[in-house]
């Protein structure tokens, strides 16, 4: 694959995947607008509502200025909560893209073709349906969604495995690729050996970490929908929309469901999440106020637990045993380190740290505003939840760390 045709691949993806994009919202809002419109809107506002999902879900902020709806006035606003249903979707469609592109023999072109590309689509989109009511900024339709596309193509397409159609189809590796995972493996073996020696198992623990509270956050949001669904029912007749509008509903709580595992992971580590200026949702106590009539916020509780303390067991278990799993590495880190205590602390403290990180990155793409008001703040407070987190994870994986790690006896074969 030549550079020019890489160039052309990765600029012809950026439009599909921008087209999906904003198609998703955009094909549901059109078929209710030609069903059920009487005519008093415009088909360019659900071509605005479109343009505007998809600015958001690249990371791109919106401004809305003041004005009145159904009746009530509202305030200037920014709209920075990105809907990360959306957000993933055009996510791992780049990924496969990338990883696709690692076969090409000359990479860098696919990453400009692709990440201008992505630019120009979000910069002109931006431009067709410029209005007063909502704003965006000069240049930040351009080049958020142009750092979005690009920084996920090069990561997928230099990391990943290299894509093959066939056995022997591909020539020889990007120079771009090759240089880049070298120059990464050299800053590797530069770091101080305290720092090289606990780095990959604490990475394994500390995202495993993070992973299993993703998973019983999902599974626990599940539940609650479940078993609260006459709630939600009641939700959805209260909205007296049509069959058409409680899909379009549905689409836009699927589009913030990601954002709601992200909060309810803030749950279990203790610190809770917020639903607006002054409210509060933790395993202790809640204090919601006046909440938007949305069906998917039936699933959260409306008061504290009794035994609240147990939910936070959850992440404490999972870096307790995700520690002793990593058992194979010991020696080698016992090797290095002069007692087990200093070597338990290294290997704890780098497990903290990295699953916090973890955490508060994906706390900080999930939180932002949502609306005026006291909907200005809505989601986690991520400093206090990286830092609950980081007491969660040291403690439990100092105390497995000086379970499995045994003095180092030279003469004692080295695990494998």
């Amino acid at each position: 694959m030549n550079r020019g045709l890489s160039f052309a691949i990765a600029a012809l993806q950026a439009l599909i995947i921008a087209a999906i994009g904003i198609g998703i919202t955009i094909a549901p809002l059109t078929l209710t607008w030609l069903i059920e419109g009487d005519g008093s809107t415009s088909w360019l506002v659900a071509l605005q509502v479109a343009v505007f999902t998809f600015l958001l879900a690249t990371g791109v902020p919106l401004q809305v200025s003041e004005g009145k709806l159904l009746g009530l006035e509202f305030p200037e606003f920014t709209i920075t909560t990105m809907p990360l249903g959306l957000t993933l979707l055009m996510a791992l469609m780049v990924i496969r893209v990338g990883y696709r592109l690692s076969a090409a023999s000359s990479i860098w072109p696919a990453w400009v073709g692709g990440a201008v590309s992505f630019g120009l689509i979000g910069l002109g989109a931006s431009a067709l349906v410029n209005n007063e009511a909502v704003l965006v900024g000069e240049w930040e339709p351009l080049l958020i969604p142009a750092v979005f596309f690009g920084g996920l193509l090069i990561i997928s397409s230099t990391f990943a495995s290299r894509y093959e159609m066939f056995e022997g189809a591909n020539g020889a590796e990007a120079k771009e690729r090759v240089w880049i995972r070298t120059n990464l493996l050299a800053i590797y073996s530069r770091l101080h050996w305290s720092i090289r020696t606990v780095l990959s198992p604490a990475s394994r623990v500390g995202l495993g970490v993070v992973a299993v509270m993703a998973a019983v956050s999902a599974f626990m949001l599940a539940l609650a929908l479940g078993f609260g669904w006459i709630e939600v029912v009641r939700l959805y007749e209260g909205l007296r929309v049509s069959v058409l509008g409680g899909v379009m509903v549905t689409l836009g709580q699927l589009a913030l469901l990601p954002n709601l595992i992200v909060y309810a992971m803030a749950w279990l580590t203790g610190p809770g999440f917020s639903i607006g200026i002054g409210s509060s949702v933790s395993p202790f106590a809640s204090a919601l106020g006046p909440m938007p009539a949305f069906p998917i916020f039936a699933a959260l509780p409306t008061g504290g637990f009794d035994r609240g303390i147990l939910f936070i067991l959850i992440p404490v278990l999972a870096s307790f045993i995700g520690t002793l799993l990593i058992r194979r590495y010991v020696d080698q880190i016992r090797f290095e380190y002069a007692t087990r205590l200093t070597a338990s602390i290294a290997l704890a403290g780098t497990t903290a740290v990295i699953a916090s990180a973890s955490a508060m990155l994906l706390a900080a793409f999930a939180s932002g505003s949502l609306g005026p008001g006291r909907f200005e703040q809505v989601g986690v407070n991520v400093l206090q939840f990286g830092m609950v987190l980081f007491i969660e994870v040291l403690i439990p994986s100092f105390l497995a760390s000086l379970i499995i790690t045994a003095p180092y006896d030279p003469d004692k074969p080295r695990r494998k």
